[in-house]
């Protein structure tokens, strides 16, 4: 079995300090980012109100645009690296979902 590697670009150099770091404040913004567009995706679909959901909808939009800008930025930099899923992986995964979908009692 051949072993894959991580898809990364070159990492940059970040200091070692105590302090919050480059790194640490883009991580800590992707973080919030990724908090805020699930937490407008509730509000969005609960709106009770068209103008409010509209209003809603623009700002979901808006940290959805940036939570990827972050996301590419940091993947650029090398912060940021995806690791290959194996093919059987895939297939368990798959099989699971299968297995689960079936227990619904609705389908």
């Amino acid at each position: 079995m051949s072993q894959q590697q991580n898809l990364q670009n070159p990492k940059i150099q970040i200091p070692t300090t105590s302090a919050m770091t480059d790194q640490d404040y883009i991580t800590d913004m992707l973080s919030t980012e990724k908090y805020i567009t699930v937490s407008y995706s509730i509000a969005e679909h609960e709106a009770s109100h068209e103008a409010y959901y509209q209003t809603i909808h623009q700002a979901n939009n808006e940290a959805s645009q940036m939570q990827r800008s972050l996301y590419e930025t940091m993947f650029r930099k090398g912060l940021y690296g995806l690791t290959p899923t194996q093919d059987t992986q895939i297939q368990q995964s798959v099989q699971q979902h299968t297995t689960d979908k079936a227990q619904l009692p609705y389908q």
